[in-house]
């Protein structure tokens, strides 16, 4: 039988290990489609030593696709940074007067002292089982093992986005230990110019100004319009106030190519408070000198890591059975979906706060 079905099929014929792996993987897929032969031929082959093996890496490979295809919210202001073990690390920089001095003819040159700045940060170790049943590998309803390379590889962005947004969000809204005091305005054109400006004359440790050259606005859902409107139009109508009097004058939009939108459902997954739908962030992007936040991983285990557990135990009379068969206790053949992660603030001011960072719970006019 095996002759017949498998004697042609590409995971035996492939000249190295990855068209094996990929043979395997497909003919997996031609199974899920249906067919008496796809199944036949599945099924015999899955009864053999080298295939689970093979489809094993191959779902691998999709999760790790599912991983980099997955929307890491994060990405466009969370700084990547890598380590090389559990132990923290700590993100130094070094500061003093930059600005050289005077020196005259013969004269010594002067010594200036260095203060350190340290942020420390570490990865953890996060992870999933998936299983499905034995009965259901034999019913030939492919449709949740198809499914859970995606469920991992999904999985493991969704925990990254969840530790970067919990450095400055959790349930009750903004972190007080993230934020200088929050403010209460909605979003609207003249507060997030007022945010940027907020951050016009703040110096940083070095005594230097901020690097307001990049800012990330992250909004819930519920402000994707609202934030995309005033971000993306060519004019704005900004109010201006002359003494008493309110007038609106249209300039071109101050915000394009320096603001960008990122809109959020982690923000309401983690923030339960009643002012989850109006709260908005304005944080320094990924690429400045002063970034808000790290995203941390771990080098050489950036990828999601896929393994079988092998407990199906052996026959009375001997001999290996193959992990397909089922586990030994209740029969499931089981995944198991390996994530090392990580996320701390960046660089601070002297109260611990995240230096270009604002945050507004829309509250107020």
């Amino acid at each position: 039988m095996e002759l017949d079905l498998l004697a042609e099929a590409e995971f035996r014929t492939a000249p190295n290990m990855k068209q094996k792996v990929l043979g395997a993987a497909k003919l997996f897929n031609e199974a899920q489609k249906g067919g008496h032969i796809a199944v036949a031929r599945f099924k015999e082959a899955m009864s053999t030593s080298d295939f689970p093996l093979l489809l094993s890496k191959g779902f691998e490979v999709e999760a790790i696709q599912a991983q980099k295809d997955a929307v890491k919210e994060y990405e466009p202001f969370a700084l990547e940074r890598k380590v090389p073990d559990f132990r923290p690390k700590k993100l130094r920089d070094l500061f003093g007067n930059t600005e050289f001095e005077p020196v005259a003819e013969g004269e010594e040159y002067k010594a200036d002292t260095l203060d350190e700045l340290e942020v420390e940060y570490k990865v953890k170790k996060f992870g999933r089982r998936f299983g499905y049943t034995w009965e259901l590998a034999l019913s030939g309803d492919f449709t949740d093992m198809a499914d859970f390379p995606r469920r991992l590889g999904n999985g493991a962005v969704e925990t990254s986005n969840r530790n970067v947004f919990s450095t400055f969000v959790d349930a009750a809204g903004p972190r007080a230990d993230f934020f200088t005091t929050p403010g209460t305005a909605k979003l609207s054109p003249e507060n997030l110019q007022k945010a940027v400006e907020a951050f016009a004359l703040k110096e940083d440790h070095r005594g230097d100004l901020v690097d307001t050259t990049g800012l990330v606005l992250v909004v819930p859902p519920t402000l994707q319009i609202e934030a995309n409107r005033i971000i993306n139009a060519a004019e704005l109508d900004l109010k201006v106030t002359e003494g008493n009097k309110e007038t609106k004058t249209r300039i071109q939009n101050p915000f394009r190519g320096l603001v960008q939108v990122v809109v959020s459902r982690k923000l309401v997954e983690i923030d339960k408070s009643a002012n989850r739908g109006t709260t908005w962030y304005l944080l320094a992007n990924k690429s400045s000198v002063h970034p808000a936040i790290l995203h941390v991983s771990l080098l050489g285990h950036e990828n999601v890591d896929i393994r079988t557990k092998r407990d199906q135990g052996n026959r009375v009379g001997g001999g290996e059975i193959p992990f397909e068969e089922g586990s030994y206790l209740d029969d499931t053949i089981d995944f198991r979906g390996r994530h090392i992660d990580g996320a701390a603030k960046g660089l601070q001011d002297a109260d611990g706060k995240a230096l270009v960072a604002y945050a507004s719970t829309g509250t107020a006019a």
